[in-house]
């Protein structure tokens, strides 16, 4: 009970921020933009075209909810520490563990519901060009997990940081970090350095960013191009079955390591 009213009081606070919202309207005018105006026409294109249109809100997703996510649980914390409001919070009759779960379920709670909304208007358009509905309903599933595991991390951060500022600073410098250090930004830096292919391809596993593309691509068995050298080795190596689940293994694996992170700084913050 104590857990879920906290949460509520959460999915409060996430949707009173203006950049919440900024968020989201971009993510659902983007995804309404490519369904529009994408090759969606199954007819005489066949699934190449309508892979190439989910490819792009795979693309659009990729930055938006990331960002989505790490703001909005960035402030969870950070935000209540520095007006005061969690030392009036924790004086009640509640337990540090409490109060961190019912951060993280706030904001996983409003998250999912902008992109739920983001997915069914755009899936619906989607539904009418004649695009079927797994497809969409999949990449809704997968985007749902790499925000909750962003949003763990961001309640990290939040945890470990005093003022709203501060984690808001950290966040947007993770957030660019993990797409800097994506398939092209790797690739270059691993060329410079000459580090060996293998170390490549356990990043690519392990940067939740890379992890999440290279599952949507598998996925929707789209263009193999996109894959990249990284990805492309993997798939040899693991098959699609095999790279779809250890990519979504990572996304797991970061929600639940960040999530006991955080609350173990939480829980023994002063």
């Amino acid at each position: 009970m104590t857990v879920r009213l906290l949460a509520q009081a959460g999915v409060r606070d996430s949707l009173r921020a203006y950049w919440f919202w900024l968020n989201a309207g971009i993510f659902v005018a983007g995804g309404l933009l490519l369904m529009l105006f994408g090759q969606v026409d199954v007819t005489l294109l066949g699934y190449r075209s309508y892979g190439r249109a989910l490819a792009g809100l795979m693309q659009l997703a990729l930055f938006v909810v990331p960002l989505m996510a790490l703001l909005s649980a960035g402030a969870a914390i950070s935000g209540a520490r520095e007006t005061g409001a969690l030392d009036y919070l924790l004086a009640q009759p509640v337990t540090r563990g409490e109060v961190f779960a019912g951060k993280w379920l706030g904001v996983v709670s409003a998250v999912v519901a902008s992109l739920v909304v983001g997915y069914g208007v755009t899936g619906a358009v989607a539904a009418a060009k004649g695009v079927p509905a797994l497809p969409i309903a999949m990449l809704l599933l997968f985007t749902i997990v790499l925000a909750a595991a962003f949003v763990s991390i961001g309640l990290w951060v939040s945890a470990r940081t005093s003022t709203r500022g501060r984690a808001t600073s950290v966040v947007f410098t993770l957030w660019l970090a993990f797409l800097a250090l994506g398939s092209l930004g790797l690739m270059a830096a691993f060329v410079r350095w000459g580090l060996p292919a293998g170390l490549l391809e356990i990043w690519s596993l392990v940067n939740p960013v890379e992890a999440f593309r290279l599952a949507m691509i598998a996925l929707l068995e789209t263009d193999p191009g996109l894959f990249g050298p990284a990805g492309a080795s993997l798939l040899g190596r693991l098959g699609r079955a095999g790279l779809i689940a250890a990519a979504s293994g990572s996304l797991v694996l970061w929600t639940a390591v960040a999530y006991w992170a955080g609350r173990r700084a939480f829980m023994s913050a002063e």
